[in-house]
């Protein structure tokens, strides 16, 4: 006898990791920036927050911090990683995993490269900003020795945190977002320190020609800098509805120019916004429109700077946030009503994947058998970094073990995290219960 059981599919807003929104230099609670500002200086401090989400803004599972050289690194011989490991501390504290930038040096006005590098190596006239600052050679051996050490010590340090979300590859220009000339030898040397220093962490490419194009024949996914600008930067010699910007000048070319029109199937895509929403929202910017444009790119996460959201656009903000990345839906469980003691038990999973992504991280996919006390928990052999978007069908056998006496045994579906046991990751259905599995159907053991 076969027995079936179909879960509801649930639309609520799910608090899922590795996806949604972010804070920025921030942690969940924390108190937002004032106005349409913010810092490029990442936290040194971590103080207690007093409430869970800061008013004004979306509850999040990733947090974003970014720092400058010279902070890390204030001596040639000695790393300080004291903020990076607080982040990590307080992002988990918060129920988050952290994406980390590491810079090499600001803009004009702040931080620039360390002085005791600016004292031993050569550098150069920054004049990709309006403001001029001081550069490196990017494509010389020092600079490539130099900032490899970096990416290689903090590699050797953090590199497979359970808390480390993932890394930027950001070496050149003002914050590291490419704004600066190098050889695409050099491009391809780094990105390689990159990738060996990162075999577990995922790494993200940063929008910027050859720079891009590099990370990506590397494995990595991607981050565009300026999501949403529609026209930040107006020309009064050009109509408004043909100012240059960066969602129709920069992002499309980009994306196809470097071969990264399917990153996203094995590596995450990441926006941070430009500017802020609120300046997009008194702009009289499309953000329909926009927020379509980072679904078409299959993104998983929204970095909005940690600044008061628009109270308008909230609901669109929270359903693309909810959108984005991965959403696994439970369709249907097919298994032996009847199971003969000693004998395998058959089951057939229908999951769908109504999101735009895949997941990341990997997490065993588990049926669970439960009879009074008696517990046992059936680790499936799927891969769900293999769950894109669309249908997943999981056909096993398995074991019933002894100790279950002969009657009714409930089963349960879940997406558990490894170290606890515990689900970590919630199926859209409504029959979800307060831990996170997936009540199903009993069968019988004879």
């Amino acid at each position: 006898m076969t027995k079936k059981s179909r879960p509801t599919e649930s639309k609520k807003f799910l608090l899922n990791p590795h996806k949604g929104c972010a804070t920025f230099q921030r942690f969940n609670g924390d108190p937002l920036y004032p106005g349409q500002t913010w810092s490029e200086c990442g936290p040194t401090e971590f103080p207690p927050a007093d409430r869970a989400v800061a008013e004004g803004y979306l509850p999040c599972t990733i947090a974003y911090c970014r720092w400058f050289w010279g902070l890390f690194q204030p001596e040639p011989n000695r790393f300080d990683w004291s903020m990076v490991e607080g982040a990590l501390a307080t992002a988990h504290a918060r129920g988050q995993t952290l994406q980390v930038r590491l810079m090499p040096h600001g803009s004009h006005s702040q931080p620039q490269l360390p002085k005791w590098y600016q004292d031993r190596y050569p550098t150069q006239p920054g004049t990709t900003k309006r403001e001029p600052f001081v550069a490196a050679v990017y494509d010389g051996p020092e600079f490539i020795e130099h900032w490899g050490n970096v990416v290689r010590e903090f590699g050797r340090r953090f590199d497979g945190h359970p808390d480390l979300e993932s890394v930027d590859m950001s070496y050149i220009g003002p914050w590291g977002e490419g704004a600066g000339a190098c050889s695409e030898e050099a491009h391809d040397r780094i990105v390689a320190i990159y990738r060996e220093a990162h075999p577990r962490t995922p790494l993200l490419a940063m929008v910027s020609g050859y720079k891009m194009t590099a990370g990506i024949r590397a494995g990595a996914g991607w981050r565009c800098d300026c999501f949403g600008d529609l026209g930040f930067w107006r020309n009064a010699l050009v109509p408004d509805h043909l100012q240059w910007n960066h969602m129709y000048e920069c992002y499309p070319q980009a994306v196809c120019e470097s071969g990264a029109q399917r990153a996203w199937e094995k590596a995450p895509v990441v926006f941070e916004s430009c500017g802020v929403p609120m300046t997009w929202f008194e702009k009289g910017f499309d953000i329909g429109w926009i927020l379509r444009q980072g679904l078409k790119y299959h993104g998983s996460v929204l970095m909005p700077k940690s600044t008061a959201l628009p109270e308008a656009w909230m609901d669109l903000l929270r359903d693309f946030c909810n959108d984005l990345g991965y959403r696994f839906v439970f369709r249907q469980i097919l298994c032996d009503g009847r199971v003969q003691r000693g004998s395998p038990f058959e089951f057939g999973c229908w999951i769908e994947n109504i999101g735009v992504a895949p997941i990341y991280r990997r997490y065993p996919f588990v049926l669970r058998l439960t009879q009074g006390q008696r517990s046992h928990v059936i680790h499936t052999g799927a891969n769900i970094l293999e769950w894109l978007p669309g249908d997943i069908y999981v056909h096993e056998k398995a074991e019933i073990p002894d100790f279950f006496e002969p009657g009714q045994i409930m089963l349960h579906a879940g997406l558990i995290d490894p170290a606890s046991g515990q689900p970590r990751v919630r199926f859209a259905v409504e029959e979800s219960d307060a831990e996170g599995w997936v009540p199903l159907d009993t069968i019988m053991l004879q």
